[in-house]
């Protein structure tokens, strides 16, 4: 009966490809999918070493970034417009499987060192507008593939704009002190992942482990879908 209704749906509603919006069989067409993988493979601007041996992307109090060397342009960011905006699950799987694939492969953590999976709070505007947290949407099809607990250890603490609307030193501004803890969660001694999708400045993940680690918590690691570093 469930694959009868999914087909249904695809005829009424065809999948269409997250980085050009043509109806695709994938969730990113071959076209999209070669220019994103081209993009990404470019050398680090800073270093000048490819991505799998850059160690540029540095975040204050974040031992250990990880991403499925996405970066983000123009095809992209049309993806996580979507991720951000649309909840559609082919967009969500397509970048939790592909984070997953790249926390599994990476060299820098041990999935057993982990002790659960959390995320950073989605700004209350954008929350009350669009009814979910995509970074938490992400964290738990994660969590779901990895066998790793997810927990909402952090709760929003006053209103914040979007960051994609600020410079550099006003996205730190912007997220000071605007997460605290929820105390339903033990984060003594934890060895945490934060999820979130798009790193440009890290000031997001930076807050958000500042305030696990003033909690009491070990190692904090960050794992994103993308990032806007090259």
């Amino acid at each position: 009966m469930f694959k009868y209704i999914q087909k249904l749906t695809d005829l009424v509603f065809p999948q269409k490809c997250a980085g050009c919006g043509k109806i695709s069989e994938r969730v990113m067409c071959a076209g999209c999918m070669a220019e994103i993988t081209q993009l990404s493979m470019q050398y680090c601007a800073r270093c000048r070493a490819p991505p799998y041996l850059c160690g540029c992307k540095k975040i204050e109090n974040i031992k250990e970034l990880i991403f499925p060397y996405f970066y983000y342009g123009e095809k992209l960011k049309f993806a996580v417009y979507k991720l951000k905006k649309s909840n559609l699950y082919y967009i969500n799987e397509f970048f939790a499987k592909s984070m997953y694939y790249s926390l599994e492969e990476s060299d820098k953590i041990e999935f057993e060192e982990i002790d659960f999976i959390a995320c950073g709070p989605r700004a209350r505007k954008s929350f009350n507008i669009y009814g979910y947290n995509q970074a938490e949407k992400l964290a738990k099809l994660i969590a779901g593939y990895s066998g790793i607990k997810f927990k909402r250890a952090l709760k929003p603490a006053g209103n914040q704009q979007e960051q994609k609307t600020l410079s550099q030193s006003e996205r730190f501004l912007n997220v000071r002190d605007k997460f605290i803890i929820n105390k339903k969660i033990d984060i003594n001694n934890e060895n945490i992942i934060i999820i979130d999708d798009v790193v440009t400045t890290g000031a997001t993940l930076s807050e958000c482990a500042k305030v696990l680690k003033a909690a009491g918590a070990n190692e904090i690691y960050a794992l994103c879908a993308a990032s806007t570093w090259n």
